[in-house]
């Protein structure tokens, strides 16, 4: 029986080990990655999208065939593989850093915040962690950074793998995923404050990171199926074409241009708003400005997204690579499974 108090690993990872599966709401994404003498290289990763709907918004609709599905995918990319790292979504999870000064206890501090947050009744059907970082925006405080899930829906991940075949070893939450491999690809900007955004199907997930750590995230319900949903109901298309229009390419009776500006850089600049929204909140609570929006995910390969994003926010905006560190461009959709794979045993925060 797995200890689910112990197996949620929260911050930062250093040596790979275990199998990254990424659980979305539209396809699986698996990566293994190895790391030798502090250098990392990608040994396979690949994914497999679903013929049908098995996850409906943050509900498990179909969990046999979304087993079946998960151990399909981990075996056409890592055979042997049976010890995996998942992540559950920032939608199901909840993540804050909160400052306090260097006299104060950050047990009694973290306690305090998180009974503030959860009634006394509920705080046994949730795992809370929580970890003074090593770095601290402010040189006068101190930051305590807190992730909760709730107990039911870290049994109903562990079930998922073991109807699979497979043993969780670590269960992240997404925003530490996204920020661990971009530390991996971009060691240079730990000094920096950046926003990490990555559009899955579903979700946007916005993440502000500092010194290594998350320290902001929000989750929007637009994702690029948003757009591909738009597309269909506006010109009457196929999904198919929708998707078409959506990734730059002219269909029989509308060109990109004109899907472009009727439909999809309105949904973009819903987008934009909500990052701006979190740039602005994080500089009102810490003091420190964000100049810089790296994109990951599947939806952060839409033509024009870039340059839209760019106007729209005044920053600087690229696509993030997932797996810059080993000279493979266009992965952005593996952002999340490349971060889970960094995690290993003997991790301080994973102890299986």
């Amino acid at each position: 029986m797995i200890n689910l108090d112990s197996i949620i690993g929260v911050f930062t990872g250093r040596k790979v080990l275990f199998t990254g599966v990424d659980i979305g709401t539209s396809s699986i994404k698996v990566c293994k990655l190895r790391e030798r003498k502090g250098l990392y290289s990608v040994v396979n990763y690949g994914k497999m999208d679903y013929e049908e709907s098995y996850i409906v918004g943050t509900e498990i609709i179909d969990f046999v065939s979304l087993s079946a599905k998960m151990k399909e995918s981990v075996q056409a990319v890592v055979p042997d593989a049976k010890n995996i790292a998942v992540h559950v979504p920032l939608s199901l999870c909840f993540y804050t850093v909160i400052s306090a000064s260097p006299s104060e206890n950050p047990d009694e501090i973290a306690l305090e915040h998180i009974k503030g947050i959860i009634s006394e009744d509920d705080l046994d059907k949730v795992v809370v962690k929580y970890q003074v970082l090593p770095v601290s925006i402010s040189e006068d405080h101190i930051d305590i950074a807190i992730a909760a899930i709730k107990r039911d829906i870290l049994e109903e991940y562990t079930a998922l793998a073991e109807s699979a075949g497979l043993k969780i070893q670590v269960i992240d939450i997404e925003p530490c995923a996204i920020n661990n491999q971009f530390y991996l690809n971009y060691p240079d900007k730990v000094i920096d404050c950046v926003c990490l955004v990555d559009i899955g199907a579903t979700f946007t997930k916005i993440v502000i990171s500092y010194g290594g750590y998350p320290y902001l995230t929000r989750n929007i319900e637009i994702g690029s199926n948003t757009i591909t949903e738009q597309l269909q109901k506006e010109y009457l298309i196929s999904y198919g074409e929708a998707e078409r229009l959506k990734f730059g390419n002219d269909i029989e009776s509308i060109s990109y241009d004109k899907a472009l500006d009727e439909v999809i850089s309105k949904i973009i600049r819903k987008i934009s708003t909500e990052i701006i929204w979190a740039i602005d909140n994080f500089n009102d609570r810490f003091g420190r400005d964000v100049k810089e929006i790296y994109l990951f995910g599947g939806g952060a390969k839409q033509k024009s997204l870039v340059s839209l994003l760019k106007a729209f926010t005044n920053k600087k905006v690229e696509l993030g690579e997932p797996f810059y560190f080993s000279g493979i461009e266009g992965a952005q959709e593996f952002a999340v499974s490349c971060g889970l794979s960094l995690r290993f045993k003997g991790d301080e925060h994973a102890k299986v």
